[in-house]
């Protein structure tokens, strides 16, 4: 029943599926046909009857047989024929009836060799070689297949090595990067860390210099200096009184305690001893010293002046040094203001006031002092502190009409008075010149101006009035 189907089946596809198919073709084989023949019939064969009787004989007839459907072959007719053939070209296999499937490189229908190098898809960068199934890419002259199989890569080489460090190359190709490392203590300076291999053959930027920079490992900064590292030196932070490169100069100048104060003294006397205590000297490193003073003693008799005390301490291992100076200055002891006479002037002088006050009276005109004192007399302030001749000074209390009058009382009366108010310049000025004129011409007196020349001008004398 099943070998039925499939004869009608086939009968209709035409043999286009696998399996059987119902073949006709001309065959030879026995026909029957009725052949007439008249025979007697009825009482003694009275009549002629038709009578037929079968026949036999050889013809040709239509036959069917059972036969692999078209493109297919084998016994169970499921092997598909391409091309007459069970195989296909190339190592395709037959999968249909003139259907080959061809392996990668090939076409079909008869799995020719496909030319991938004449279709723009192929690829290759440069330069493609069609080969049987297939193809594959090449470079020109100087360039690298990469792995990607298409791509050519330019090759730079190697980017070199560099002193005091390592270069790591990921490859030699365009796009390689190479990046250098300095080793130990020592530190990148110029050039570029990661360069990398360019299409032009050559690698971007420039090798680096790696450079020394760890000069504190081995401590050159001495004498507790802080060392800090530079690239290709280093810098000693010196602690104090140490210089020089590594800190190994002693700057240390002797140290100075117990320096005395400026002194100011007054003597009752022309001259007054004093005593001092010596400064002290040290030096912290313990190198010598020598002390030299303008003193040799600390004890002295001072007349009247300045005097500068000076101890120089040398330090013999560097030559430097501390001095200790301070001042004496030995001045008479000052004296009580002196008053200003009533109607009159006082006229002092103005500079060196520490060493001495030298004073003269004049009178308003028109009034005296009393005929017991005199215009000549000096009130000078010396070193006991008290003024001499005694103060206070003589008033111009006695009026007087006439400089005869004047001059009856004292006769110098006309050249110690003054005619207007002693704060007019004119007069201030004259008074001034004559004090000047009576100090120069005075014995005894007239070293103050001598000792003091330059300061001894009228534009120094102090006026004062009381008119």
């Amino acid at each position: 029943m099943l070998w039925l189907l499939s004869v009608v089946f086939g009968l209709f596809v035409g043999g286009l599926y696998a399996g059987f198919c119902t073949q006709t073709y001309t065959c030879t084989g026995t026909c029957y046909a009725s052949q007439l023949y008249y025979t007697g019939c009825g009482i003694w064969d009275v009549f002629s009857c038709t009578r037929y009787r079968p026949l036999s004989y050889s013809c040709n007839q239509t036959c069917y047989r059972q036969v692999c459907c078209t493109g297919y072959t084998g016994s169970s007719c499921n092997t598909s024929l391409c091309y007459g053939l069970t195989t296909c070209p190339n190592g395709g296999t037959c999968q249909s009836p003139d259907q080959c499937a061809c392996p990668t490189g090939f076409s079909a229908p008869l799995c020719n060799d496909t030319d991938e190098c004449s279709i723009a898809s192929h690829g290759c960068q440069h330069d493609c070689r069609n080969t049987a199934g297939s193809y594959h890419c090449t470079c020109r002259a100087g360039y690298v297949l990469s792995n990607d199989l298409m791509t050519c890569l330019a090759d730079c080489g190697h980017p070199g090595d560099i002193n005091n460090g390592t270069v790591s190359v990921s490859s030699t190709l365009s796009g390689a990067l190479a990046t250098y490392t300095c080793n130990p203590d020592y530190n990148m300076t110029s050039g570029d860390r990661v360069r990398q291999c360019q299409n032009d053959f050559t690698w971007s930027g420039t090798k680096p210099t790696c450079i020394f920079s760890n000069h504190c490992k081995s401590s050159p900064c001495k004498n507790g200096a802080t060392c800090v590292n530079s690239i290709g030196d280093f810098l000693c932070t010196c602690s104090k009184w140490w210089s020089g490169q590594i800190c190994e100069t002693d700057i240390q100048p002797p140290v100075l305690t117990g320096c005395c104060d400026d002194v100011y003294l007054n003597a009752t006397d022309h001259t007054v001893q004093y005593s001092w205590i010596k400064p002290t000297f040290t030096d912290p490193r313990g190198s010598d010293l020598e002390i030299v003073s303008n003193y040799p003693s600390p004890e002295f008799t001072f007349p009247w002046g300045d005097y500068t005390i000076q101890y120089v301490a040398t330090k013999t291992s560097n030559g430097l040094q501390t001095e200790c100076s301070f001042q004496i200055k030995v001045r008479p002891t000052p004296c009580e203001e002196l008053n200003v006479p009533v109607n009159g002037a006082r006229l002092c002088n103005g500079w060196k006031t520490d060493y001495g006050r030298f004073c003269l009276i004049m009178c308003q005109q028109n009034y005296t002092i009393g005929p017991t004192h005199s215009y000549y007399t000096w009130h000078v302030c010396g070193a006991s502190g008290n003024w001499i001749a005694a103060s206070p000074v003589p008033d111009c209390e006695v009026p007087v009409v006439s400089e005869y009058e004047g001059e009856y009382y004292h006769p110098e009366y006309a050249s110690y008075v003054f005619s207007s108010s002693c704060e007019d310049d004119v007069t201030r000025n004259t008074l001034q010149t004559l004090y000047i004129e009576y100090l120069k011409g005075t014995d005894g007196f007239s070293s103050f101006c001598s000792t003091f020349e330059s300061e001894c001008m009228k534009e120094n004398v102090d006026v004062k009035c009381n008119t």
